[in-house]
């Protein structure tokens, strides 16, 4: 994704923003804002239930090169130095390949509740999370990682991207609604239901 710089009003100051692709050394914020968004999915994805032992599986795949959430994957919004929010995602049919070194990593549980759910298909760009950071909320950074990742969509010459989003989050299927997100299927993963949203780019 190109880096490109944005002007995002923070109270009466104005914020040094910048959109750009994660590096390895961001490990240790991005992965507290992974687990904020996605929850339960954080063990399944590291195939383990004990929390420290998942988050420290999570940042060893974050600091890797080829999986769903590698750093490759991985766009961030600085504001004033700090990492505000993340975005992860991919082209879906590269799900299968990003998902092996995780099936695959030595040692993980075989416990059918940490089974992965292929969560998009072939042809999708795909925002498998999107974060902000509880101190940087309401301040247009989920927009504007966004409108990043529906450019970089129509960038990589994908004609639709997708996303999915907890059933009981009325809030989040309203707001994607109005960004013109169309459900078209549900997914249960790790126990919740999700519906799977599609929008033509």
């Amino acid at each position: 994704m190109n880096d490109s710089n944005l002007s995002i009003n923070a109270g009466s100051e104005e914020a040094r923003s910048l959109i750009r692709p994660a590096r390895k050394e961001d490990v240790d914020q991005v992965i507290p804002l992974l687990y904020q968004a996605i929850g339960d999915i954080a063990y399944a994805l590291a195939g383990e239930g004990e929390h420290e032992e998942a988050m420290c599986i999570l940042r060893q795949f974050f600091v890797q090169e080829d999986n769903r959430i590698s750093y490759r994957n991985v766009t961030v919004m600085e504001q004033n130095e700090v990492v505000a929010g993340i975005l992860v995602a991919y082209d879906g049919s590269e799900a299968d390949l990003l998902d092996e070194p995780i099936r695959n990593r030595p040692g993980r549980s075989q416990d059918e509740k940490y089974d992965l759910v292929k969560e998009t298909r072939p042809g999708e760009y795909y925002l498998d999370t999107l974060s902000v950071s509880e101190a940087y909320q309401g301040q247009g950074i989920g927009r504007a990682l966004m409108a990043a990742f529906e450019e970089k969509g129509r960038t990589l010459g994908h004609k639709q991207v997708s996303l999915i989003v907890e059933r009981d989050n009325g809030r989040a299927l309203m707001l994607y609604e109005r960004q013109g997100y169309v459900k078209d299927d549900v997914l249960v993963i790790a126990g919740h239901e999700y519906s799977h949203m599609v929008k033509p780019v």
